[in-house]
Formats: C-alpha cells, sequence, structure tokens
C-alpha cells in the first residue's frame, strides 16, 4: 500500500510489531484499540504569563509537522492494515475562561476539567491524532489539558510533545530557544522493532522462562457471557509519603528500583487473590531500544511478562529479591510483545475464560516540570485523586498504575472494565494493595505470609 507524507511523496509503511500486537485485541467498539475512548490524556498548569492561543495552535501544527506519529491513521481491512501518513493539519484548540476561584480552589477545577475532557472522545481515522484544550484562571495562570489517540502516543510521547510545544510557542513569540533533537520518526522505529525481534538470544530466553507458565489470573465479578457494554472506570487513592519512602529506602537496600518494590507488592495482592505462588504478571517497558527513540512520539511501549516463583519466600524482603531477579532477567531480554507470545502460546489461556482476566502493572516515572524557554512554566498536574465512573480505555481487565507524585505521596490508579468489575471489588484491592506496602516498607524482615 502507498501513503502520502508530508512532502507528498508516496511511500510504503508497514504496521509496526506494537501496532499488529494491538491489532489482535480489536473487536471494535468505543474501547478497543481504535475506538474513540483509547485516548491519553494529561494536563498541565502554565503560569508566569498570558498564552496567546493563536500564537499556541500555530505551536502545535509544528509539533505536528515533527511528528509524523500525530498524523499517521491505521489503514486498510484487518488482515491487510498499514499505516498512512497524512499531511500536517490544524490541531483542534478549545478555549475557555475558568469562573473566578481563589487559588486554593484552582488545583481542584484543573483536576474537574482533566476528568471532563477524559469523558470525551477523539477519532482513530480523523488527523491529527491531537486535541488540545487551553483553560484560563487568569492572565498568569492557565490549565493546558493534551489528547491524543493512543495509536499516536504512549506516555512518554505525551512528555516530548509537551517539551516540544513549549519550545516552538517560546520561538513563535520571539524568544531564542536550543534547537530541539532529532526525532526519529515511528516509521523508523517500525524497521528497527522488526530487527529487535530477531534476537535468537531473547527469544530462546522467553521459551525457557515461560516454558509451561500461565498468566495469574484474576477472577471477575461479571461474566463475559452477559455481554455487558464495555466501559472503563478509574478508582484513585493515595499511599502516604512515609510508606514511599519506607518503599524507597528497602529498594536502595536491596539495589532495586522503586519500580521492582511495587511490582514485588502487587504480587504479594495477586497472591492473596488467587493464591497463586507461581505468578505470572505483565508490565510495560518504554520499548526505546535502550535510547535510541527517547524521542520519537508513538506508540511503542512493549507489554512483557514477569514470572516470578514466590514458593519459600519466608520475608517481604525474600520477596522483592526474587522480584529484582525477575525484572532484571526480563527487561535485558526485551523484545517485541508478539515475538515473545509466539513463544509461549499457551500463556493468556487462563484470562480468555469466561470469568476471569489479566490486570496489569505500570510504574512511569514522572518528569513533571517542562524545561521551557521564556517566561511561561509548565508544571504537570499528578495530584488527581478523584475516582472517574467514565475514564480512558483498557483493552481488557485492569490496568494498575503507581506513580510518586512530588509531594512525596504516591498516587495509585485502577482502570478497570466496568463490565467485568464493580467497583467495591476495585476499592477492595486497593485497600489490600496498600495495606501490604505499608507492611512491606515497615517490616522487610517480617513474613511474607506465603507459607
Amino acid at each position: 500500500m502507498t501513503t502520502t507524507d508530508a512532502e507528498g511523496q508516496a511511500v510504503t509503511v508497514p504496521l509496526s510489531l506494537n501496532q499488529e500486537f494491538n491489532s489482535l485485541f480489536d473487536g471494535g467498539g468505543d474501547d478497543g484499540p481504535f475506538g474513540c475512548r483509547n485516548h491519553a490524556v494529561s494536563g498541565w498548569r502554565i503560569t508566569g504569563g498570558p498564552v496567546d492561543s493563536d500564537v499556541l495552535r500555530d505551536a502545535l501544527l509544528d509539533v505536528v509537522t515533527r511528528h509524523e506519529a500525530l498524523r499517521t491513521r491505521i489503514a486498510g481491512p484487518p488482515h491487510d492494515r498499514y499505516q498512512e501518513i497524512l499531511p500536517p493539519s490544524p490541531v483542534r484548540l478549545d478555549v475557555r475562561d475558568f469562573p473566578a476561584a481563589p487559588e486554593a480552589s484552582r488545583a481542584e477545577l484543573a483536576e474537574a476539567l482533566i476528568h471532563e475532557i477524559e469523558t470525551e472522545t477523539i477519532s482513530a481515522y480523523e488527523a491529527p491524532f491531537l486535541r488540545a484544550t487551553l483553560a484560563r484562571f487568569d492572565e498568569r495562570d492557565a490549565v493546558l489539558i493534551l489528547m491524543a489517540h493512543h495509536i499516536s502516543v504512549d506516555g512518554q510521547s505525551l512528555t516530548v510533545i509537551i517539551r516540544d510545544l513549549a519550545n516552538r510557542y517560546a520561538a513563535r513569540i520571539g524568544h531564542s530557544v536550543p534547537d530541539l533533537p532529532a526525532s526519529p520518526q515511528y516509521r523508523e522505529y517500525g524497521v528497527w522493532e522488526r530487527t529487535a525481534a530477531e534476537s535468537a538470544a531473547a527469544r530462546e530466553y522467553w521459551q525457557r522462562q515461560l516454558d509451561g507458565a500461565l498468566f495469574t489470573a484474576i477472577p471477575t465479578d461479571l461474566p463475559r457471557s452477559l455481554g455487558l457494554a464495555e466501559s472503563t472506570a478509574r478508582h484513585r487513592f493515595l499511599i502516604p509519603g512515609d510508606v514511599v519512602s519506607a518503599i524507597d529506602r528497602m529498594a536502595r537496600s536491596n539495589r532495586a528500583t522503586r519500580f521492582m518494590a511495587i511490582a514485588a507488592v502487587y504480587q504479594l495482592l495477586l497472591h492473596r487473590l488467587t493464591g497463586v505462588t507461581d505468578v505470572v504478571m505483565a508490565t510495560f517497558t518504554p520499548g526505546r531500544g535502550g535510547g535510541l527513540f527517547d524521542e520519537t512520539v508513538g506508540s511503542l511501549y512493549n507489554f512483557i511478562p514477569l514470572r516470578t516463583d514466590l514458593a519459600g519466600c519466608k520475608t517481604y524482603e525474600d520477596v522483592l529479591q526474587r522480584t529484582r531477579r525477575t525484572c532484571l532477567e526480563a527487561f535485558a531480554h526485551d523484545i517485541p510483545s508478539i515475538q515473545i507470545f509466539t513463544e509461549a502460546p499457551q500463556l493468556m489461556g487462563p484470562v480468555m475464560t469466561d470469568n476471569a482476566t489479566a490486570m496489569v502493572l505500570q510504574s512511569v516515572p514522572l518528569n513533571p516540570i517542562v524545561d521551557a524557554p521564556g517566561d511561561l512554566r509548565f508544571v504537570q498536574i499528578t495530584r488527581l485523586l478523584k475516582s472517574q465512573e467514565l475514564a480512558s480505555a483498557v483493552p481488557d481487565g485492569a490496568l494498575w498504575d503507581i506513580n510518586k507524585d512530588p509531594s512525596g505521596d504516591a498516587i495509585g490508579s485502577v482502570a478497570y472494565k466496568r463490565n467485568l468489575f464493580r467497583e467495591d471489588t476495585i476499592v477492595s484491592m486497593a485497600a489490600e494493595f496498600g495495606e501490604i506496602a505499608r507492611l512491606f516498607s515497615s517490616s522487610p524482615g517480617a513474613s511474607a505470609g506465603l507459607l
């Protein structure tokens, strides 16, 4: 198939392996990979001066011109899909004013607006796949919310987009700005990804590591056979800063990362929920080639299984040490998901039944302050604590996201399918996670409760 790039020249652009993997989950509907609710939303507080909406529109167009993924749609029939790169076109920017409000209540108004935007939809077929809302408190304080379709971005992409947007805005109002780093296009990533998938050593590792493995399935409240309409809700919860600090200390003393410690807590939760000690969970890696594609916008994240045998662990520290070993080995053999599952075709069987599903854990380090040229300061709004009845879609089951807030607390989020889980079940799981985290961090030598 042929497409047209920004210069009007015909090119052939096959799907990336990541896109092929996502296509496997395409059952249609609003919550599917190409559905209008499969989006990523981030909010940013902009202070230090007025924001010119016309200049902001031009800067948004600059970003879409710079990053092909924001104007690349997946076209063709299900059996023969391909990427279609479209010419740059203006980004929809909605501008509004907040009602007059004291500083103390502005964070709450900003959070409410982020939730409102997240209930909206964005097409997977009408480019560009980026939308913005600018809401002003006054001339020196505003909120910018970006929404992008997940076919075009992952979490790291949103950070690249806001940095580039701040740079181009500053340049357009006359500031001297540094050159942006070279940004490999997503189509280049697709070529590299196929080469990485050919790693015989990595494929042999996954074949050996997942031999006989079964994904740890979570019982659902509602069977799939009921045929309930799919929708995604989000439950949020807080892990206090003293618990987070203790988790960090425990991680450092075991030469582990915060993610490894959180994954250890999460695996203990899975054990409590299922009784399984041969735990197979899933997470995401950046999938960016060890830094080769850090400047690329697109859907690069990689879904990988983590298998840890918890049998015989006598303490929480034992669980962390085994989790650390699992993570180090898995991350060292990171290859595209579709290749991993080729080596273990039985893996996902338990989560494809009528009354069970998968849960996935991610914990993406935040860099909430953008180094913006000029007078404006961009700070990401990360302290979101209110739950939502309608949120950005997850493909199936539930997605856990645990991130440390600049305040020192950790904000937990569980996005879950309402057609599979009741709210009180998810609330109970989150509370149990928090309790395990407290015990885990305060008494690393205590019994993990597995014997």
